[in-house]
C-alpha cells in the first residue's frame, strides 16, 4: 500500500533526486574529502536560496537534531550573556519558553495573542522597562497557527536597544522570502525537514560571524554537543563537524539545495502559494474557510474550518484512507485542520487532494443540508 502524500509542514514530501541521494550518497564517511565538497557546495546553496545580499556575512553551522533541538543550542550561546526575552504567542513559541525553563536559563516572556502578530511596539516598550535583557528569542512563522510575525520590525526594535537577537525560520525559510539582514539576527534557525525539501534530521543556524567574538567571550558551559559556537568554529574551518554525523543526511539536502536552485527558489514560493489558492477556493465550497484574515497568513500552511459534525479525529483517518496526511492546526481544537503546500507536490497531487475533500466532506454537508430542509419543513408543517 502507497504511502499517504503529505500535506504538511515538516517533514514533508521530499522529490525523488533527494531519496536517491540519502540512498547512494556521494561519500560514506564525514572525515572525507568528498564530505567537505558537499559541506562547502551547501554552505553556498543555502546562502543563495535564502537571498542574502552578503553571503559571506553568515556561516550555516550544520547539527544533527531537528531544529527544535537548533534553538536550544542557540538559547544556550545567549544564556550566558545575561537574562533574555522569549516572545511568545503561540505553540512555538510556547515550546521555546519551556525550553529556557527546563534548561535553567534566566529569562522574561512576554506573551501575546496567538491569533494576532507579535507588536513591535510593544517588544520596544517590555526592553526599554527591562535594560537587563541581552538577547532575544521569536517565531518568525507561528506555524499551528499560519501566521506570520514581523520578523524586521521585531530585530530592528531588539537591535537598537544593543540585545542580541535569534529567531525560529524554521517553516519561513525556503518558502517566502525571508531578510535575516534586515532583521539583524545573530542567529537564526531553520531545518532540512520543511520547505528546503530534504528529509528530517538536520537543524542549521545562520550565524552572523561578526555576532561571534560576542558569544565566544561569554562561552556557555552548560551544553557539550549542542555546542553552536564551537560547532561554528569547526564548521568553518574544516568544513566538517566536530563529531560523527550521518553522511545521508547531508547528502539529501546536498540535492534538495541542488533541485531548488534547479526549479529557482522564486518559482518554488509561487508554487505553494498557487497550490494554496487552489485548496481554499475548493474547500470553500464546502464552507471550510481560514481561522485567520488572509493579511495575518503567510499562505504557507493555513488552518481550515471543519463543517459542523465532523471533528478532526474523524476527518484525518478518513482523508489519510484516501492517501493524504493532514496535521491538525492548533493542538487540542478539533474543529479545524491544516493543509499546507511546502512539500514536493504536484499540481495532479492538489487535484487529488481536492478530489478526496469531496469524498469526504460532500456526504457530511449534504447529510446536515438535508437534516436542516427536513426541520425547516416540519416547523412550516
Amino acid at each position: 500500500m502507497p504511502l499517504p502524500i503529505l500535506f504538511t509542514p515538516g517533514p514533508v514530501r521530499i522529490p525523488t533526486v533527494v531519496a536517491t541521494a540519502m540512498a547512494e550518497p556521494p561519500c560514506n564517511y564525514h572525515r572525507q574529502a568528498g564530505f567537505r565538497e558537499v559541506f562547502g557546495e551547501i554552505q553556498t546553496s543555502l546562502a543563495e536560496l535564502l537571498g542574502l545580499r552578503d553571503p559571506a556575512a553568515y556561516f550555516a553551522t550544520i547539527m544533527t537534531t531537528t531544529g527544535t533541538g537548533a534553538i536550544e543550542g542557540c538559547m544556550q550561546a545567549f544564556a550566558a550573556l545575561g537574562p533574555g526575552l522569549i516572545l511568545e504567542n503561540g505553540f512555538f513559541g510556547a515550546r521555546w519558553v519551556d525550553q529556557a525553563k527546563q534548561n535553567g536559563f534566566a529569562y522574561h516572556a512576554l506573551s501575546s495573542p496567538s491569533d494576532q502578530p507579535i507588536d513591535p511596539a510593544a517588544v520596544a516598550a517590555y526592553l526599554d522597562a527591562h535594560p537587563d535583557i541581552k538577547w532575544c528569542f521569536y517565531v518568525s512563522h507561528e506555524t499551528r497557527m499560519g501566521l506570520v510575525n514581523p520578523m524586521v520590525e521585531i530585530g530592528k526594535a531588539c537591535k537598537a536597544r544593543g540585545v542580541m537577537v535569534g529567531a525560529d525560520i524554521i517553516s519561513s525559510a525556503f518558502a517566502y522570502p525571508v531578510d535575516i539582514e534586515a532583521a539583524e539576527l545573530d542567529l537564526a534557525v531553520t531545518s532540512s525537514a520543511k520547505a528546503i525539501m530534504a528529509v528530517a534530521g538536520l537543524g542549521i543556524v545562520m550565524v552572523k560571524k561578526a555576532s561571534l567574538p560576542a558569544l565566544k567571550a561569554v562561552k556557555s558551559q552548560r551544553s557539550y554537543y549542542l555546542d553552536v559556537i564551537a560547532e561554528t568554529d569547526r564548521q568553518m574551518a574544516e568544513h566538517q563537524p566536530r563529531f560523527a554525523q550521518p553522511v545521508p543526511l547531508y547528502a539529501a539536502l546536498h540535492a534538495a539545495c541542488r533541485h531548488m536552485k534547479a526549479i529557482g527558489i522564486g518559482n518554488h514560493m509561487a508554487r505553494i502559494q498557487r497550490q494554496m489558492d487552489v485548496v481554499a477556493k475548493h474547500l470553500a465550497t464546502y464552507g471550510c474557510t481560514p481561522l485567520l484574515p488572509r493579511e495575518r497568513l503567510s499562505w504557507i500552511a493555513v488552518n481550515f474550518s471543519l463543517p459542523p459534525g465532523i471533528k478532526y479525529s474523524e476527518f484525518a483517518p478518513r482523508m489519510q484512507a484516501e492517501g493524504f496526511f493532514l496535521l491538525y492546526g492548533v493542538p487540542g481544537n478539533e474543529s479545524h485542520f491544516q493543509v499546507s503546500t511546502i512539500g514536493d507536490l504536484t499540481d495532479a497531487d492538489v487535484e487529488g487532494l481536492c478530489r478526496a475533500f469531496d469524498r469526504v466532506l460532500a456526504p457530511i454537508v449534504q447529510t446536515r443540508a438535508a437534516t436542516e430542509a427536513a426541520r425547516v419543513h416540519g416547523g412550516a408543517s
